[in-house]
This record gives structure tokens, sequence and C-alpha cells, in this order.
């Protein structure tokens, strides 16, 4: 069986990747900018960002050209985007099978901004043999986008599990520094719950357009013992954050089952998160986790938990539905199914 991946540039595709590549041996890959994948054995580099036309029209014909020579079984696109769209626009010609994984905004966000957006979604979703994502809103969303009511999987894309130490009185963030994960609002928070906690220190990783701005943010609201922004972190880094810090923020405005909320819940770490429904279909608030409301301090109220059955509770959740070892295996499953 040989595969196309599809989809842009970073960690959890190339995780993904790795884990996949056991069960299927052969695969290609087709993405925007340059990226080192693992396993790959061929890849293409076709952007169509900006209004370029010429340089779509190229794009457009090399990955028409590349399809035709590899002859893949089947396409596996990862986020529903303009690559997408003139991924499958190629595979409907070619009568090559899609599996199409929805990534978060793609869904719940994007086909909202104008009609454009939404007819590329939902052409890609409508022209897909399966379609995967991680959590029963985006398919009840995906589900009102196509119509379509079967052939929608909720599947992780899973986690190596994180081990983790001895808790420290530290919290961390590591989403991007973009305004749909309010970073700002989660150093507003913490400068609040600082007043009465100054043995607490706010780890924030990542980086990201806003990152100037937050740094300005907490030197304004906090001393500079009290925050630390670490930046990009290599994946022995990130796990070592998890591993040493008693709590988990991540409070966007929209979003997916993050793989990130996965790794901080077999990290032992207790999660903060938003209230959107996703939230809570993992968390359970004030048991296993806190959904933040806006009424009280989240960091507060993740003091108050019962830490130990809180740890009790996710790594039961992380076994059963988040294990990459577990999780590669049901994505193959579903490539057999659409080849045969």
């Amino acid at each position: 069986m040989k595969v196309i991946q599809v989809g842009p540039e970073g960690i959890h595709l190339s995780n993904f990747c790795k884990s996949i590549h056991d069960q299927i041996g052969d695969f290609g890959y087709i993405g925007e900018t340059a990226f080192e994948i693992h396993g790959a054995s061929s890849k293409i580099i076709a952007p169509f960002r900006g209004f370029d036309l010429f340089s779509w029209l190229k794009s457009f014909r090399n990955i028409h050209q590349y399809l035709k020579r590899e002859r893949p079984s089947l396409i596996h696109i990862h986020q529903i985007n303009r690559l997408a769209f003139f991924v499958t626009i190629l595979a409907r010609r070619l009568r090559i099978p899609i599996v199409s994984t929805a990534w978060g905004s793609d869904v719940l966000l994007v086909p909202q901004k104008s009609f454009l957006h939404k007819f590329i979604a939902q052409f890609v979703l409508k022209n897909s043999q399966v379609i995967t994502c991680d959590s029963l809103q985006m398919k009840s969303v995906i589900q009102k986008l196509t119509s379509l009511h079967q052939d929608i999987h909720c599947l992780q894309y899973g986690i190596s599990p994180v081990q983790p130490e001895n808790k420290e009185k530290l919290i961390y963030s590591n989403r991007l520094h973009k305004p749909l994960y309010r970073i700002d609002l989660i150093i507003r928070l913490f400068a609040d719950f600082y007043e009465n906690n100054k043995d607490w220190k706010l780890i924030i990783g990542a980086e990201g357009e806003s990152t100037n701005e937050l740094k300005l943010l907490a030197e304004q609201l906090l001393p500079s013992s009290a925050y630390e922004f670490v930046g990009w972190l290599k994946a022995e880094l990130n796990a070592h954050w998890y591993a040493k810090s008693s709590i988990y923020v991540s409070l966007p405005e929209s979003d997916g089952t993050s793989v990130s909320l996965l790794e901080a819940m077999s990290a032992d770490c207790v999660p903060v998160l938003p209230n959107l429904a996703v939230s809570h279909e993992w968390i359970e608030s004030g048991k296993n986790g806190i959904v933040y409301d806006g009424n009280s301090n989240p960091f507060t109220n993740a003091l108050a938990i019962n830490a130990s059955v809180c740890q009790q509770i996710n790594r039961k959740i992380i076994a059963e539905q988040a294990l990459r070892s577990t999780t590669s295996k049901m994505f193959y499953s579903i490539y057999k199914s659409v080849v045969k």
C-alpha cells in the first residue's frame, strides 16, 4: 500500500508519519514548505499561499505530475485548507481515494469567514471516502457542513506518554503565540493568582506573531522571577516541562483535541481548559481538571482538586483513548478499508 500524506509542516504530522510508517512502509508527502519528514520515500513542495496565479498553476501541475508518477493507493489529507482543495480536485480526476483529517479551526472557524472558505471545506470533506476528527464537537460540525452521517470517525493521532517527575509549583503553557490561543489571558489570570501564591511560576513555551507583545505584558504585570519564556522547544524539553509542572493551561477561543492536552494529562498535570464543548469531552471540571468559565481564577480552582484522583482518571483516559501505538493501528485499519 502506498499512501501520500498531505499537510502542513509540524511536529504533529511528523510524529503521525513516524508511527504509521511501521504499518504501511512506503509513503510520500505533499506540503507547502520544505519539511524533513521521517520515512518519506518521495515528496513535493507545492505552495498555494498568497494570490499568485502563476505560482498556483505551477504547483497544481507539479502535484498532478507527482501523483501520476507515484500512483498511490490513497491520499491522506491532514487539515482542510487550500492545498487540500487542489489535491482533492486532482485525486478526483485520477480516481485516488481520500482520507481527510480535520484539525479544528479548519472546520470550526474558517468556513464561517466566507462562502469561498465554506465551499473549499465542503468540497474536500464531501469527496473524502473517510473523515477523521478528534472530537464529537468537530464531528457534529462536519455533519452539518456536509450532510454526511457516516464514515466520520473520532480518532486521535495519538501520543507517546510523558513520564511525570516530582511536581513543582509550575504552570505550563505551550500553545502558539497567536490571538486565537489567548496567551495574554493566561498571563493576566496568572498575575491575579500570583498575588496570593508568590511561590508559583508561569512557564510559557512556543513563539509566534504576538511573542513581543506577550513579553511586554508579562513584564508589566509580574516580577521577572514569576515567569519565563522558554521559546520553541524540542520534544525532550517540552516533555521536561510537562513532567515537572503541576498545572497545564490552554485557553484558546476554538480548538479540537490538542496533542498538548493529551501529553499533559499523561504527565499528571492538572489541565486548565477553556469552556468549549471539546473540553467537556475530556474533563469533568473540578474532578480531573478545570474548565474556565470566566467567573473565578482557574489556577486557584486547580489547587482545590485532589491531584491523586485527577491523575488516576487521566492516566486511564490516556491509556484507553490516546496512545499512538493504538491509534496508528486504527488509522491503518481505515486505510485498508478504503483501499479495498
